[in-house]
């Protein structure tokens, strides 16, 4: 379908570069909006492009949905912060709205309403993604992050590369590619990471704030979390083990913690060496679950994420799943506890540990879609009951 279809709106701008010009050239209010709960990719994006066009002359405002609406804490050296603006502030009236690293419009939370409102809009992003939304599009499947793809835009809009710009654009590159370590690590993205950092960006300041700095309460979290974390094998697809384990609201609320806090989890999983996908799910204050899946094999977690509602890369991807009307019942999708049988919250994310293999099964067997979720699909032997090496 043609943008002029799909927003029953005249489409006159051929790509983005000329979108843009359009909006410097003729002083229109732009919105430059991150996905929900920014990470540095969606967020650095979206400053970095804020910042190169107001030091041409645009009228840029930065958002996201988040609450609290705050930028998170290893984030915080992010610059141009001052072209943050709450949802609820926003200007009544925007000429062009720019996503940045969203796949669909629910990623943008209640911006998603100001978006569709629009009169003008532009996708700027690096996922493969079932959903085909927003007048104008820069999509690069290919790029290891959105902020690559962003650095493309403003070499070609001719916008100076500032130190701060590139600190914004080098904290998105370096945490979409796992620290430069997955596949998404071309030559290409090593030269980008080096014209960064002769234009100022600092990867030692940005590394440890993204990485390697997080609060006290998160290792105690972590080790509850990785005490239930479970190994399972896929029936049909014996090659493919998931390491997986799960957040509930009350362990952030016990230890002082929100979701931006715990993202490091998943990667700690990536690397067991018995798995080839690594999953966690974090649950919502609306008791849903946002879920987090990592691959270091040949399963592309995008394609499994896209067959559940998500989307994401081939090697890091994530998916929501909505609150469950009732209680889980049926099957034993996960070990018991000690005094009995599986608690509530096991056997919730009993069922999305099988609905993930589920779709690991349909792939490693060529097959797509979302098959029926087949709790008998997957064996769970929990870390804490696995032999220990003398």
């Amino acid at each position: 379908m043609s943008p002029e279809a799909a927003s029953g709106r005249p489409w006159v701008w051929p790509d983005a570069v000329a979108l843009l010009r359009a909006a410097l050239d003729e002083g229109w209010a732009v919105g430059l909006f991150a996905h929900v709960n920014p990470d540095s990719d969606t967020l650095g994006s979206a400053l970095a492009l804020g910042l190169a066009l107001r030091a041409a002359g645009g009228k840029v405002v930065v958002s996201f949905d988040a609450e609290p609406f705050q930028v998170p804490d290893g984030l915080a050296f992010l610059p141009g912060q001052d072209l943050l603006v709450a949802p609820a502030e926003l200007p009544a009236r925007f000429d062009l709205v720019v996503t940045l690293d969203a796949a669909a419009p629910h990623m943008l939370g209640t911006l998603a309403d100001r978006m569709a409102g629009a009169p003008r809009t532009l996708v700027v992003d690096h996922h493969r993604s079932g959903a085909d939304f927003g007048q104008v599009r820069m999509v690069d499947p290919d790029a290891p992050s959105t902020s690559s793809v962003v650095l493309q835009l403003l070499d070609r809009l001719g916008l100076e590369l500032t130190a701060h710009v590139a600190t914004a654009l080098y904290a998105g590159l370096a945490t979409d590619t796992g620290s430069f370590r997955q596949a998404t690590t071309s030559a290409a993205a090593h030269r980008a990471a080096a014209r960064l950092v002769d234009a100022g960006a600092d990867p030692t300041v940005i590394g440890w704030s993204v990485w390697g700095i997080h609060r006290f309460g998160y290792v105690g979290l972590l080790a509850e979390v990785l005490g239930r974390a479970g190994l399972s094998q896929c029936a049909g697809a014996e090659e493919h083990r998931l390491a997986w384990t799960y957040i509930t609201d009350a362990d952030l609320t016990r230890h002082g913690l929100r979701l931006e806090h715990v993202e490091g989890v998943v990667d700690v999983l990536w690397g067991v060496l018995e798995a080839d996908l690594a999953a966690v799910a974090k649950e919502l204050p609306d008791r849903g679950w946002t879920v987090s899946l990592r691959s270091r094999g040949p399963i592309d977690v995008g394609a499994v994420a896209m067959g559940l509602g998500g989307g994401g890369h081939r090697e890091k991807a994530g998916f929501l799943v909505s609150p469950a009307t009732d209680q889980p019942s049926g099957g034993q999708p996960c070990a018991g506890q000690a005094g009995g049988g599986p608690s509530e919250y096991e056997a919730r994310v009993g069922q999305i540990v099988a609905s993930i293999l589920n779709q690991v099964r349909r792939l490693a067997a060529g097959r797509g879609g979302v098959g029926p979720m087949g709790l008998q699909t997957i064996r769970v032997a929990h870390l804490a009951a696995s032999p220990r090496r003398s």
